[in-house]
């Protein structure tokens, strides 16, 4: 009987040990996203110029570019029919003027194309937090498309620690990740999607971490016919899986 009883206990432990097992290997990335757009009141039947805040995150249970799931490869955000860009409203950039160099190089081949600004994190296969600095550039057109190059200096040693002041005269960081977003059309509610694609390609490192803001003259503009404005993003890993997850905002 005791020989009986332990072993209905070493099999009760070994299924419960393999649930947890199982739980670890199938739990899946989370990731999530917020937006604001600035102002909130717009015209009925005219666009008026403002400015566009969005932050994605990510977070992996198993980070890495080469572990199935453990990275982003995608990611696609689509704007409310009613925002519109506008990419006369700042000069063009190419990314050969971008690649491999600092914020104060990248702003003196391109500070003209300049249309919004933020913040990054990545992590090192979960060993330590990458930081870095964004600047979206106005990209040159890619097969007539509108494109926006996300220009990205990173600190990629531990500690991982730069400044985003004056990015004029900025030469921290020792990496640059350049990914390059093309503007497509897209179905209502949405107007256009912002598709960034082939991420693992350009970084290193997995994203887990986009705050930024898109403001230039007229480059960002809204109107609010009827309330409230949508937008949505969908993360593509690099294990073919997908999340999509989407937000509102009221407008007036």
């Amino acid at each position: 009987m005791r020989i009986r009883r332990r072993y209905s206990v070493l099999l009760v432990v070994g299924a419960v040990a393999c649930l947890a097992v199982a739980g670890i290997a199938f739990a899946a990335t989370t990731s999530t996203f917020t937006f604001k757009t600035t102002p909130s009141t717009a015209p009925k039947t005219t666009y008026k110029a403002g400015a566009l805040f969005t932050d994605l995150e990510t977070n992996y249970t198993n980070p890495g570019n080469n572990n199935p799931g453990g990275a982003v490869d995608r990611t696609q955000i689509y704007l409310d029919k009613n925002f519109k860009v506008d990419p006369t409203a700042a000069t063009k950039c190419s990314s050969n003027q971008l690649a491999g160099k600092p914020m104060a190089q990248a702003m003196a081949a391109c500070k003209n194309a300049l249309v919004g600004s933020g913040t990054a994190a990545a992590t090192a296969n979960g060993l330590f937090k990458i930081n870095g600095c964004v600047l979206l550039f106005n990209g040159q057109p890619q097969n007539g498309l509108p494109t926006l190059q996300v220009f990205t200096r990173v600190q990629a040693s531990n500690p991982s620690t730069i400044s985003c002041a004056n990015p004029s005269t900025n030469t921290q960081g020792n990496a640059t990740v350049l990914l390059n977003g093309v503007l497509k059309n897209a179905t209502a509610p949405y107007g256009k999607v912002l598709d960034v694609d082939h991420i693992t390609q350009a970084a290193s490192f997995p994203l887990e971490e986009f705050k930024t803001t898109v403001q230039k003259g007229s480059f960002i503009q809204a109107k609010c016919p009827t309330s409230p404005w949508h937008m949505k993003t969908t993360w593509t890993y690099n294990n073919n899986t997908t999340k999509t997850i989407s937000k509102t905002q009221p407008c007036t």
